[in-house]
């Protein structure tokens, strides 16, 4: 029987991977208008953190000489950073939630399912954007990038006291699946229909929230 829910963020439950990709080119455009350095370093460094993508970013603006001199790695990564999260902070909170979310995390609330948030945002930027759309009351913890998404469930599962087999990760990326693989719980895949996925051969998927509870109930039936 499935007794905690874990989700992932962006591309999950928010309409905001796009969002959060504009932020970087719009953040360096004032020193960089062809945008060659965020591409690149989107190119190269796929999956870094903001933090690790801002600091590459100011790497790039300085060794292109597009800075002033003298400027500093650590001090442009970390200004660029603060502007990034400035700049997403705003649009994530007002963006388009995925289909059916709210309504999602209401019935599995509802339901007694354990909600628990496991992103790769930083907690303290998620924490304030969960709490500006007033969904903060819908989940027993947050786990954020601080941890890995492996290392996140298997917090989740001594918080909650429940195993594996009982506990199901929602998410859109690779990183998600293969978090789930690597503690054996159950994963759903998050797909927008007609739109590219790099999960959606995944043999569990929704393209709407809602159907998770329905899912969930066909899960503990085949295992019954």
């Amino acid at each position: 029987m499935i007794k905690c829910v874990s989700f992932d963020f962006d591309g999950t439950l928010v309409d905001s991977n796009g969002i959060k990709k504009e932020a970087f080119f719009e953040i360096t455009h004032p020193w960089d208008a062809s945008d060659e350095v965020v591409a690149e370093v989107y190119e190269l460094w796929p999956l870094a953190d903001r933090y690790e993508k801002t600091r590459k970013i100011a790497e790039g603006l300085i060794s292109r000489k597009l800075l002033p001199k003298d400027s500093s790695v650590e001090a442009w990564g970390t200004r660029l950073a603060n502007d990034y999260t400035a700049c997403v902070e705003s649009a994530i909170t007002n963006g388009a939630e995925m289909p059916g979310a709210s309504q999602a995390l209401k019935e599995l609330s509802e339901m007694g399912m354990l909600l628990f948030i496991n992103s790769a945002t930083p907690i303290g930027p998620l924490r304030q954007i969960l709490d500006l759309r007033h969904w903060t009351h819908f989940f027993r913890a947050i786990y954020g990038a601080e941890a890995s998404k492996a290392d996140n469930l298997r917090s989740i599962a001594l918080e909650s006291g429940a195993a594996m087999d009982a506990i199901v990760h929602v998410g859109d990326q690779l990183d998600d699946r293969r978090g789930a693989e690597q503690c054996n719980c159950h994963f759903v895949a998050m797909v927008v229909s007609n739109g590219e996925s790099t999960v959606r051969e995944s043999p569990l998927l929704v393209e709407d929230l809602r159907e998770l509870p329905v899912l969930f109930s066909r899960l503990y039936v085949k295992k019954s």
